[in-house]
Order: C-alpha cells, then structure tokens, then sequence
C-alpha cells in the first residue's frame, strides 16, 4: 500500500491537508485526473434557462462535462455519464440565436471552450453566467482550475456538483462564484450515504456563495433530509436548502413535499421547494 507521504506528492496540485490525503488513500477513487490538464472531455454546450435552485430564470450557457462516478435512480442526464461522448465528440450550439449543434471533437481545448462560451453570451448589461454541469465537473478539475483562472474576469461562473469531491473543491476554491452543491440522500439515489464526504464538501466550499440542492423521490426518508438539514447547520443555519422533487414515476406526493419542507425547516432558515422549470418551458 501507498504511504501518506507519497500519496501526497501525486496530488500536490489539489494542495490538501494530511486528513485529506488520509480519506483519498482509503478512497482512491475520487480522484480520477493528476496533473495539467489543457482540455476537456465535454457532453455539450448550449444556452438555455437555469431551471433548478434559487438562480431558477436566469440565462446561463451550460458546460456539461463528461464523467461521473454516481450511478443515482434519478439522474436526468446518463449521456453525460457514458465514455461515449469521448469518440463522438461534443454538441455545441452553433450560436446564441440558433438551436442547431455542432460536433467538436474531444477533448475540448480551454482556448476553444473560451471562443464558444464567449460566442454564446447574449450581449447586454447583464454579466453571462457559466454554468459549469455534469456528469460531474469535478473529475476533471485540474482542467477547471486552469481555464476558470483565465476566465473569471469575463464570466460568472456556477458549479453544479454531487458535493462529494471535497479535495478538488478546494483546490478550486475562489475559482467560482456560486456553488450548487448536492447532498445525495441514500433514499433517494439508491446508493449508500456520503455524509462524511458532504460535511467535507461543504467545509471546502466556503467562502462564496453556496447553497444545497437534495432531490426527493416518492422513496425518500424523513431521516435522509433530517440529517442533511442537520449537517448544513452544522457548518451555517443560514445556508439555503432547495428541495427539488423528481419527476415522473418517481415523483413523490405533492403534501409529503411540505412534510420534508418542514422537517428541514426546523434546522435551517431558508428552505425551499423549486422543482426543474426548465422541463415545464420545453427548454434543455
């Protein structure tokens, strides 16, 4: 097995402590990319609404990268989960007004996803939005701490995560502006907990702006959004929570939404049910 010390010199990039290096040698798996990264394995680039969270409304231009390591019953998104992408390339759309996409082959140069994101934003006094989505953007971080850096004096840029990659989110920390961080209820995702790497998480996104984000199903647990409200305010009551219950077959009953809003809401201070609106509006 690998020593402490030389774990450590294979992740110099993402700068953790030695409890870090101790929870990524037991779990070697939640770093997937070492080293300098100059492009990235994309799914698409498009505009559309943000549909999810308390930004619901307004215009971002999605990054979706591809990757993820979570397998949850409800993910909304498998193509971006698939290696495939990584042979047929990525769809960009071809402008800011016109639907129509483009195959670029992967991966993707920071210099070009630069050109093509500055091609989307709608011009006007508003600052664009990068939203920057999954998959799950943190697998290629190091990629993500180079490009945000030559960025984010032009945009401003949102991270959709799983919340679970604690150590590449502090190496990005002050790199975005907004953090959109999941907590994965085990009840909901059909997958064991992650309380730990959550608290973990949350510790590393301060700093910014944060607020989490749990998907309910018709199978999710009093308990599950108990201990994810309670493990928030162990960091800041103030940090909203935005339940967001799924859709379709596993869509839970609309008054068990205002039982798990309630439950949380004797934790935190800001809690809030938003389903996706984008899917309403016919938007991707």
């Amino acid at each position: 097995m690998q020593s402490i010390k030389s774990m450590s010199k294979r992740i110099t990039a993402i700068s953790v402590s030695r409890e870090e290096a101790e929870y990524l040698l037991v779990n070697p798996k939640v770093v997937r990319y070492y080293g300098s990264m100059v492009s990235a394995y994309l799914d698409e680039v498009f505009v559309s609404i943000q549909g999810e969270g308390p930004c619901v409304g307004e215009r971002h231009i999605f990054v979706r990268f591809l990757g993820c390591d979570l397998n949850c019953a409800f993910c909304d998104t498998p193509a971006a989960r698939s290696s495939r992408g990584a042979k047929t390339g990525c769809r960009v759309q071809r402008s800011s007004h016109l639907p129509e996409r483009d195959m670029l082959p992967n991966p993707v140069s920071a210099d070009d996803l630069t050109g093509i994101c500055s091609r989307l934003a709608a011009r006007g006094l508003s600052r664009p939005v990068i939203s920057l989505t999954g998959g799950e953007p943190l697998l290629q971080a190091d990629f993500l701490n180079e490009w945000l850096g030559a960025i984010r004096n032009g945009f401003t840029l949102y991270l959709e995560t799983s919340g679970i990659l604690h150590a590449e989110m502090r190496l990005l920390r002050g790199q975005v502006d907004i953090v959109s961080m999941d907590m994965k209820l085990p009840s909901s995702t059909g997958l064991r907990a992650y309380w730990e790497e959550h608290r973990r998480f949350l510790s590393a996104s301060m700093g910014g702006e944060v607020f989490v984000k749990v998907v309910v199903t018709a199978g999710t647990t009093l308990e599950d959004v108990q201990t994810a409200a309670l493990l928030i305010r162990e960091q800041d009551g103030r940090i909203p929570l935005i339940i967001q219950p799924a859709s379709g077959p596993l869509a839970p009953h609309p008054l068990r939404l205002l039982e798990l809003q309630e439950t949380a809401m004797h934790s935190l201070e800001h809690v809030l049910v938003i389903p996706q609106v984008h899917t309403r509006l016919g938007l991707p």
